[in-house]
Order: C-alpha cells, then structure tokens, then sequence
C-alpha cells in the first residue's frame, strides 16, 4: 500500500514503521515466537502505541532515535513476560 501511494517501491521504504508494527503486535499479545494472537490485540497495540507517540512522547520532546530505543525496550521486556509465563 505504501509503495503504491508513493509510487515508489525499494526495499528500504518503510524501514522507519517496522519497529514500531512489531512492537504494536507484541504489545497486543501476539506471541513473536509463534502461534498465538490475533486482529483485535493488535488493534489495540496499535492505538497504545499511537496514543503513546503523538501524544505523551510529543509532549516531553522525545527524539525520533530515544522513541525507538523505548520501542525496542518494549518487545524485549514483552518478550520476555511472555518466556517467563509460558516457562511455568
């Protein structure tokens, strides 16, 4: 979709959203490791995550590359809840 409203295709176009969609997916309880999740957890990732950008992280002057660090932070510490949880 991106590719075609831009009428542009390479393969580095939408690098910039690729964290920030894991990272809605994880949050909406979509295992990264397979198997389980669904559109609504995602849906809801997803708005969390928007919320979180445009509004809070706006307001306190977040760079573009501390806004990717925290999304990172975010997989990993979902990622590992969920190793945690599934383990026991």
């Amino acid at each position: 979709m991106w590719a075609g409203s831009t009428r542009t295709a390479t393969i580095t176009l939408v690098d910039p959203f690729l964290l920030s969609s894991v990272a809605a997916t994880v949050i909406g309880g979509t295992s990264i490791f397979g198997g389980r999740g669904g559109y609504g957890g995602t849906i809801i990732g997803a708005l969390i995550l928007t919320v979180l950008s445009t509004s809070i992280l706006v307001l306190l002057d977040v760079p573009n590359a501390m806004r990717t660090v925290l999304f990172g932070a975010i997989v990993l510490a979902v990622a590992a809840a969920y190793t945690r949880i599934t383990e026991e």
